[in-house]
This record gives C-alpha cells, structure tokens and sequence, in this order.
C-alpha cells in the first residue's frame, strides 16, 4: 500500500472553522425551540448547563489528544487504551452512526423548501450530500477553506439575529425570575439542557487530526475549548432573542423563522434563512467528511482492514473510505427517512460509540505514564477516574431516553450490526495478528 504523505499544515483557523462548522448545526436552529416548550425562558440558562454537560466528555478527549496526539485521535485512544479489538469496534459503530450525516442534508433540504416550494427535496438533499462529498475529495486543506468561508457566513448571520434581535427585546426579568426559568420544575429543566448538549458536541473531533496540525499537544484543548465557548456564547443570546422578541406561545416548538421574520426586513429574513440556517446544516456535514475517514485509514494500518481499501488519491484523500461514509449519510435520504428519527438514532448510536474513546482517559495514567507526564494539559489522576464515570452517567441516560422513539427494530438492527462486526473482528483476528508480526501491509 502506498502510504499517503501526512505533514502537519493545519493551522489555528483551519481547525477552529471546522470545529464551529461540527458543532454549529440542527442543534440551534431545530432544538431551540424545542427547549422553549419544556423551559420557557429557562432556555438560555439551560444553554449554559449543556455547556456543563458536555464539558465533561470534551475534558476527557481533549486530555488524551494533548497526551497522545495522532491522525484518527479517538480511534488510537481506544486502540492503545483498552485494547485493538475494542477499538474497532468502536469503529464499526461510528461508521454506522454517522447516518446522522443524512439529517443535516434532509434539514438543508427542508429549508430550502420552504424559501421556494415544490422543489425536490430528494434532490436537494442528495445534493448537497454530493456537494460536501466531492469537496473533501479534494484534500483536508480545500475542504477547510471550503469550511472557513462556510463558517464565516454561518457566524455573520447568526451575529445580526442576535445584534437586531437584542434590540426587540424589552424584558429582562422572565429570566431571573424562578418561576418563568422552571415553569416545568427541575426536571424539565434538566431535560431541555441534556437535549441541547447535542447543539454542542462536535469539538471533540478535532483530535482526529493531531498528525496533521501544528503543536497538537496545546493545540487542541485550545481550540477544543475556545469553539465550544464561542458556540455556548452564542446559543445563550439566540435563546435570549428567541424568547425575547414574541409571546412563549407564539415561539414554542418553532424554529428561529419565528422571530426571524419579525426582526429582519424580508429580504434579509431570506439570507438570514441561507446565510444561517442553511449554512449551519451544510457546515456540520462538512466538518463530518473532514474528518471521518481517519480512524479507518489507522484501522488498515493495524490490519483490521485489507489494504487496498486506504489507497488515496493525488490530493491524499482515502476516497474510498469517503465513499463508505458517503453511501452510509446519503441510505437515509434514499430510503424517505424522516430528520427527526435521522436525527435520534444517529445521537443514540453516538452516545454509545462515544463512550469508548472517553473511557480510554481512564487508563491513561497506567498504560502511558511517559505521554500523560509530558502532556502540556493533563488532568489529576483521581478526575482521570471520575470524570469517564460521570460521562457514563450522561450518555447512559441519553441512551435510554432515545430508546422508546427509535423502537425495537432500530434497535435489533444495531443489535444485528453488532454481531455481524463482531464476528469480523474473530475471524480477521489470526490475519491480523500474522500481519503484525510479519510486518507486512497487505494480505
């Protein structure tokens, strides 16, 4: 196998663009909404607790990245952490899970039909699958600036909605007071903050490309941090417009077309709907195919895969591992699922394989003393314990919340998926094993 030529040219905007591209996407522009319905103007505040939430995973992948960084990030933690067959099995689940690809697609899609109706949406959707696709065929760094210029359009639209929208709003107090904050109790609370951790995972991603950036060991906490931060920002003020501008009732359940059109002149509604929205879907698909073909290409390395599917284009795009992911985002589009159980089973999916790389911190102390010692961020052994153990906690109950909607036939065809990869795992073993000790890169 002729091995592609890695060299570390990403630089602090490349990353943070596609990070901000990752995070930013259904979550705001679908969840919103959503979270006003179970929390009135407890919304922006339950912004600020998903910020909690998803801390603790991002901590945990962002420590191991600064300790141990390398191309397919999260695939080699799990691989050096709790062992290779563990690993790709956690492979074979993020591949399945990124079904999630077809609901950013689908939303664009929808979008686009409601700014001129009776367009196909298939196509449109299958299009800008296509589009995000082709772009990647091209090498990590086009698809960055194709991110950067993506992210800066997102960024700009969501500035004026909150800019303008801030101006409409006349009452403060609904959100310091206990009674409009929880209208649900607690619990309601609770549950539109756990809701709107999924409008703010993607970060952890960047790891995926630690070979291919400068000074990763700092590098990536960074700009970890720092995006989530931005996007949290932003997402609190949103909130604050959404709930701001028009009665409760007028804004439950509705996306931010809702209030859009009361503070943007007509035409400016229409680019806040292309510039913002539907920027949005097409930066989180993006960002995806940026990274997603990393932990296969290490797979091949270690054998799980034969080496001819890792061969790589002149751009140094592993394309048919593209390929895979492309055909696993756009089977949902083809076969008329809905976004909304898109949507779900691919968080579900993800809460499990997301798990894995978490649980990797746990032994990292142990298993690689030298790299936790040298890493420009680390974390107290003792929180190297707890913290995967409260993730646990967190995906677990994301888990179970999805179980009832996604219903036992999503289920037992995970479950069925599962067998399947594990038998893989079996039977590829000896090969493996022989080409590990005879050297070789192919069988």
């Amino acid at each position: 196998m002729a091995k592609a030529t890695v060299t570390k040219k990403l630089k602090f905007w490349d990353l943070m663009s596609i990070s901000l591209g990752q995070i930013i996407g259904t979550g705001v522009v679908v969840l919103t909404g959503v979270s006003i319905a179970m929390t009135g103007y407890g919304a922006p505040w339950a912004f600020l607790l998903a910020l909690g939430i998803v801390a603790i995973p991002t901590i945990c992948i962002a420590a191991l990245g600064s300790a141990v960084p390398s191309t397919g990030g999260n695939y080699t933690y799990v691989r050096d952490l709790l062992g290779s067959k563990t690993s790709f099995f956690y492979l074979a689940l993020l591949v399945a899970g990124q079904v999630i690809l077809s609901s950013f697609a689908i939303g664009f899609a929808e979008y686009a039909d409601a700014l001129i109706p009776g367009l196909n949406m298939l196509l449109v959707a299958a299009g800008i699958m296509v589009l995000c696709f082709v772009a990647n065929l091209f090498g990590i760094r086009t698809a960055a600036r194709f991110q950067a210029l993506m992210v800066f359009g997102l960024l700009s639209a969501l500035v004026l909605y909150i800019v303008l929208g801030l101006t409409h709003v006349k009452d403060y107090s609904p959100y310091l007071a206990t009674a409009t904050i929880f209208p649900n109790g607690f619990g309601g609370f609770f549950a539109a903050a756990f809701l709107l951790r999924l409008s703010l995972i993607g970060s952890e991603f960047v790891s995926e490309f630690g070979d291919e950036m400068e000074n990763p060991g700092k590098m990536i906490p960074l700009v970890m941090g720092l995006s989530l931060l931005v996007v949290s920002l932003l997402y609190i003020l949103i909130a604050v417009v959404a709930t701001g501008v028009l009665p409760l009732a007028e804004v439950e359940g509705k996306n931010l077309a809702a209030t859009a059109k009361v503070i943007f002149s007509p035409g400016v509604y229409v680019a806040f709907i292309v510039g913002g929205v539907m920027i949005s879907l097409v930066t989180s698909l993006n960002a995806i195919f940026a990274w997603c073909t990393r932990g296969l290409y290490m797979a091949t390395e270690d054998g799980w895969l034969p080496a001819k599917l890792a061969v790589v284009n002149r751009f140094g795009t592993p394309y048919i591992f593209l390929t895979v992911f492309f055909v696993v985002g756009v089977t949902p589009i083809l076969t008329g699922m809905t976004l909304n159980y898109v949507a779900i089973l691919g968080n579900a999916v993800g809460a499990i394989f997301g798990l894995f790389p978490v649980l990797s911190l746990y032994n990292l102390a142990e298993r690689n003393p030298e790299a936790y010692h040298r890493a420009p961020f680390k974390l107290p052994v003792l929180m190297m314990k707890v913290l995967p153990l409260l993730a646990v906690l967190i995906y677990g109950y994301g888990i179970y919340s999805s179980w009832e909607f996604i219903g036992n036939t999503g289920w037992l065809l995970l479950l069925g998926y599962s067998v399947l990869v594990m038998l893989y795992i079996h039977l590829r073993e000896p090969y493996r094993v022989k080409i590990q000790a005879v050297g070789a890169k192919n069988i």
